[in-house]
């Protein structure tokens, strides 16, 4: 499996309401993060130029901000067993690029909660915000 993360997955419009929803369970709250995660399954190891193509191919959306990803991750993705229409026509571009390698592409978000200080989330908070993501 190869992860490799994407851009920004929510607007800055929906990741201040969601911010503004989390401190309300989480008063430690000083940010929040959602990032799109790719994952690829592979028959076998990427050559370098093919890296590069699964690369480009997975390279979209606004420009992402280099962040240090330090605070608690939370990653949502499809349910087991489930094939995503995104996954089914990401891979089909895939092949159609030459990545005969690549078995499957999904994609989940990856949402990141930074806590002020040395704050850390407890069992009960993270189920909290389970619905919330």
């Amino acid at each position: 499996m190869l992860h490799l993360r994407g851009c920004p997955a929510l607007s800055e419009f929906r990741l201040l309401k969601l911010r503004d929803q989390i401190s309300a369970l989480i008063p430690a709250l000083s940010d929040v993060r959602a990032d799109f995660l790719h994952v690829a399954e592979l028959n076998e190891s990427l050559a370098d130029t093919e890296r590069d193509v699964l690369e480009k191919l997975l390279s979209y959306g606004p420009a992402h901000t280099d962040v240090a990803d330090e605070g608690v991750m939370l990653i949502v993705v499809p349910r087991p067993g489930t094939i995503s229409p995104w996954s089914s026509k990401a891979t089909d571009i895939g092949h159609n690029c030459g990545l005969d390698s690549v078995r499957r592409v999904e994609r989940g978000i990856v949402y990141t909660l930074m806590l002020a200080g040395d704050n850390t989330l407890t069992a009960e908070q993270r189920q909290s915000v389970l619905p919330l993501i």
